[in-house]
């Protein structure tokens, strides 16, 4: 069985694991958040430097997701959302009686708020010193001051000193116009908020802010041998696929729908190109991840599709989900390379050419809803 986990809260790092039998949350993934063994040990796993390292739990998402035009299930961009999200439990339940195949955990992280204050209390040190000379308490003692005291002493020492002499005369306190003194400090402000922004956003998101770990993780991962680390990340069920956002599908099933049609020209009067720049539809409350699991044995996705025309997951769905894919990689003809690149397409974007039976439930599903929209969009638009 395979699951996605969410690494960096980041829609683009859906990661698959392989998961067996026996495995539970607290036996498999929450040990990739240990900075001794884990995969935390050579790679930032939180969203960003201002949440602790370790999740205080997992969630699994519960949105329906989107169907794709050949009836695999791709997330929603909303999927992380608390009204979607449902605690896992990480001891006592195995994984598989919690999760459906190919279903979302979202970990979730409390803010570290050492780190937030040391930080905040950092970079109002820093804007202190950058004071303008005519409010502050203790004026001159800017970085870019000390930086020319100490080529002062340096400009002295070596026989220069009517470059020692030009420097004296800068760091004077009010050497600079008022105007220009505000104008330095604004600058300084607008840098500080960037750099707060880039940390909060993720955008930086070094192991600590601590130089020291830093190091050290640096030392783990260029010490420790590439063998290693696949071992490592073999433990953990890692497979190093990712799913692809709904946008990074379009794109990528429309570009092969072109191809396979023999080009633009072709795919255009066939009359698939208007379909393929607008693949799949969005599963609406009730359906895709959203079934029950204890229906997993009792409900039938084509049945249930033919008679309510409403996608719900069963066992009978994943089976032909695997028979498919099986045929898929017979046309490879033992090409390795290409069974390899088919699998990996099935795990980031589902099937590019499924079977009848697939095809047919997205064409059902259409009649309901023949776009992307879902009704829980249409609803949000309406209160806007």
């Amino acid at each position: 069985m395979e699951i996605y986990v969410r690494l960096n809260d980041d829609l683009e790092r859906d990661y698959a694991f392989q998961i067996e039998k026996d495995d539970t949350f607290e036996s498999k993934l929450m040990k990739l958040f240990d900075r001794k063994e884990g995969l935390a040990r050579y790679m930032v796993l939180r969203p960003s430097v201002f949440y602790k390292d370790v999740p205080r739990g997992l969630c699994k998402s519960t949105h329906p997701g989107f169907l794709t035009e050949q009836g695999c299930l791709l997330f929603d961009y909303n999927a992380n959302k608390e009204q979607h999200l449902q605690p896992l439990e990480l001891r006592e339940k195995k994984v598989w009686e919690q999760m459906w195949p190919g279903q979302l955990v979202v970990p979730q992280y409390e803010k570290s708020w050492a780190t937030i204050l040391g930080f905040a209390a950092l970079m109002l040190a820093w804007l202190y010193t950058d004071l303008p000379d005519v409010v502050s308490p203790t004026p001159g003692i800017c970085f870019t001051n000390q930086l020319s005291r100490m080529f002062m002493y340096l400009a002295q020492t070596h026989g220069y000193p009517h470059v020692a002499a030009k420097l004296a005369e800068e760091i004077q306190v009010n050497s600079t116009g008022l105007l220009a003194q505000w104008l330095f400090f604004t600058l300084h402000v607008v840098k500080v908020a960037l750099i707060a922004l880039f940390f909060y956003s993720g955008l930086i998101n070094p192991i600590s802010l601590n130089p020291v770990k830093v190091y050290s993780a640096r030392q783990a991962f260029t010490a420790g041998s590439n063998k290693e680390l696949a071992e490592v990340l073999r433990s953990f069920g890692w497979i190093g696929a990712k799913r692809a956002t709904y946008d990074d599908y379009r794109d990528t099933y429309y570009q092969a729908a072109i191809d396979k049609a023999g080009g633009t020209v072709a795919a255009y009067k066939s009359g698939i190109l208007k379909k393929a720049s607008d693949p799949g539809v969005a599963l609406s409350a009730g359906e895709g991840f959203q079934t029950p699991l204890e229906n997993r044995f009792r409900e039938n996705t084509f049945k249930t599709m033919e008679e309510r025309r409403k996608f719900v997951l069963s066992e009978d769905y994943f089976v032909q989900l695997e028979k498919d894919l099986k045929n898929n990689i017979e046309k490879c003809n033992g090409d390795v390379a290409k069974v390899n690149a088919e699998i990996r397409r099935f795990r980031k974007f589902g099937f590019f050419d499924a079977g009848e039976e697939l095809q047919r439930l997205v064409q059902l599903r259409k009649e309901v809803v023949p776009s992307r929209e879902s009704n829980e969009d249409k609803k949000e638009k309406k209160t806007i």
